[in-house]
């Protein structure tokens, strides 16, 4: 018999090799150069035959065994798999790897089942995920990837909400454009959040511009939330004074007064309202009973959820969710732009379903380019149909990618 042991070979593969034969019990040891076997009893001792009957004559110092890892190597299926999914094509890639099934079940390749999972997942075949998930459980004994299930669409319309921040000094060389982008925000969504943290002075131009685009968001109550507002009414307490009535005082005035109505204050509107009527012997502006009043409790909570979401928001934009195709190059842009802003960019894909071949040529370029520029790339959470992908077109090789877990 003989003995087989691993090792490379000069391709990097690796072989099974032939070491030398095993002695049988009671057989006689192999003569080598400059050994010698000592007489038996019964006199010299005779040379062991040189070679075996024709019939039987192998070169076995020739045999090898190459023995494939499947991490090593893409099996025409899976990269035909790959393609058709890349062109859009779930059902035959699909098919394409349900017949190549007989090929790769019980040999442990992972990489076929996880390809097949996914595709399944995306065609929405969940009976026939299920089944392979039977078949997997014997294969691996362990549990299969869990089937994820499909947003479903509510018949509610979601609520639309903008983003809208006022910044710096405001003053009449620049609260007009501001105002602009104010108006058209809050005839889009149904919620305008406004974040005012970052005023560091308003001149009387500005806060009658201001007043003036609040007043006008009554004809939709309750369609704005102010963030920050804590610091922007000290800036407008620092313009007023109980008593002295100054004309070009009036708008600090009458926008403090707005946005507690706003916040939904209305006791503190009521006060800061009667201080004004005494100031300037007018009548004090009347409360919105559309507006609904608020605790500053619930105010602070109210705001830290926006803030939250604000967070999130900005977050999503550096998401990659959907398909990366020709029909929309922004998806490659975004991509380069998020490489650009890093250093070290670690890239998540968990949301991309699919890429497109002629993007991934695309994508090819932008790593080489990555890579001259010395940034080191991660793709992480990456689905098993576009991780063969990225094999196939050789991105691996220059951008890690990592398999979603």
């Amino acid at each position: 018999m003989f003995s087989f042991f691993r090792k490379k070979g000069p391709d990097g593969q690796e072989v099974l090799t032939q070491t030398a034969p095993l002695t049988q019990p009671g057989s006689t040891p192999e003569t080598r150069p400059g050994s010698s076997v000592p007489p038996s009893e019964s006199g010299p001792a005779t040379a062991a035959p040189s070679s075996v009957p024709n019939d039987h004559h192998y070169d076995l110092s020739q045999l090898s065994i190459e023995v494939s890892s499947s991490s090593d190597s893409i099996s025409p299926a899976e990269e035909q798999a790959a393609m058709m999914h890349a062109n859009g094509q779930l059902a035959a890639a699909a098919k394409i790897l349900l017949l190549d099934k007989p090929n790769f079940a019980g040999k442990r390749r992972l990489e076929s089942w996880m390809m097949l999972f996914e595709l399944l997942q995306q065609h929405n075949q969940r009976e026939a995920y299920e089944a392979l998930g039977l078949d997997f459980v014997l294969e691996f004994e362990k549990t299969p990837p869990t089937w994820r299930e499909q947003n479903t669409v509510s018949d509610k319309k979601p609520t639309a909400s903008g983003y809208f921040a006022l910044s710096g000094k405001l003053s009449i060389e620049n609260i007009d454009k501001s105002i602009q982008t104010f108006y058209q925000l809050h005839k889009n969504n149904d919620l305008l959040r406004v974040d005012l943290t970052k005023i560091t002075a308003i001149d009387t131009i500005s806060a009658a511009e201001i007043l003036a685009a609040l007043q006008q968001s009554h004809k939709k109550p309750n369609s704005l939330q102010l963030i920050g507002s804590a610091k922007f009414i000290e800036i407008l307490r620092s313009h007023i004074e109980v008593g002295r009535r100054q004309p070009a005082e009036a708008p600090f005035w009458l926008l403090l007064i707005e946005l507690h109505q706003v916040l939904g204050l209305q006791e503190e509107f009521e006060n800061i309202a009667i201080d004004y009527a005494i100031t300037f012997e007018v009548s004090p502006p009347s409360w919105d009973p559309r507006q609904a009043p608020k605790s500053a409790a619930q105010i602070a909570s109210d705001e830290a959820q926006a803030k939250a979401e604000i967070h999130e928001a900005e977050q999503e934009k550096n998401r990659l969710i959907g398909s990366i195709s020709n029909d929309k190059p922004e998806m490659l842009a975004r991509l380069n732009e998020l490489v650009r802003v890093h250093a070290n960019p670690v890239i998540d894909l968990n949301a991309i379903e699919r890429i497109d071949f002629d993007s991934a040529g695309q994508m090819l370029n932008l790593a080489m380019d990555w890579l001259q520029q010395g940034k080191q790339v991660r793709f992480v959470n990456v689905n098993p149909l576009v991780h063969t992908l990225l094999r196939v077109m050789s991105i691996t090789e220059m951008v890690s990618v990592e398999l979603r877990k």
